[in-house]
């Protein structure tokens, strides 16, 4: 099978089902994400998956699995090794080998928000490595007084971002111990817009974790 009828069939795939036993059809679940492992006999179909270049993957091996689960496909680069994209990755994140979790997390906390931001398949390949390497980063707040909270996380988090970069293209995700007030998201979007280019994309994902005077926020960018 080719890269080219693959990527024919991948709306088909991601919404596909499973043949058992007596040629009987029964719908299979599909997950917001999923990291795959390579030489797996069978894949779990996911919106979007993950694979770790380290893993070890080569173009066979991403073939198969392209053929397997047709979804959006990125690498997670943890280390100096580099993978040919092989017309099958749709982008490349750098993180930390300690860090793949966080990634999936804000690709599936900004995924079940998108029916309120309009977010499709396109703008998560643009957000995430589709035109150059996009990079994660994250941030946490500790030991620092509620009011001061948001503001030191958010800034923290910015702060990663290489001075002389214009951003284009951000999801970031704020996980914290309760739900975000209209103020207290206001005053995150608008640290956002006020360090990223005039015509950037942010698309945005909230969750609450019990963890009593808890903020964390992680980010996906894309920047020049």
């Amino acid at each position: 099978m080719t890269a080219d009828s693959i990527f024919e069939d991948k709306q088909t795939l991601k919404n596909d089902i499973k043949k058992e036993g007596n040629d009987a059809f029964q719908a299979s679940p599909v997950v917001f994400t999923t990291l795959y492992k390579p030489q797996v006999e069978n894949y779990l179909l996911s919106e979007v998956g993950f694979i770790v270049i380290e893993d070890g993957w080569d173009e066979q091996s991403l073939l198969d699995l392209q053929q397997q689960v047709g979804c959006t496909l990125f690498a997670l680069q943890t280390t100096d090794k580099h993978i040919d994209r092989f017309e099958v990755i749709d982008g490349i994140i750098v993180c930390k080998a300690d860090e793949v979790g966080q990634v999936k997390t804000v690709f599936e906390s900004v995924l079940s928000d998108r029916d309120k931001v309009g977010i499709d398949v396109n703008d998560i390949k643009k957000s995430c490595g589709a035109e150059k390497p996009a990079n994660f980063i994250q941030a946490r707040a500790t030991d620092i007084p509620d009011s001061e909270q948001i503001k030191s996380t958010v800034n923290h988090l910015l702060n990663q971002i290489p001075e002389g970069l214009s951003t284009q293209y951000m999801m970031l995700d704020i996980e914290s111990d309760h739900k975000l007030s209209l103020y207290e998201f206001f005053s995150i979007t608008t640290a956002v817009e006020n360090r990223i280019a005039d015509d950037s994309e942010v698309f945005y994902g909230n969750r609450t974790i019990d963890k009593p005077d808890y903020y964390w926020m992680g980010a996906i960018y894309v920047a020049d």
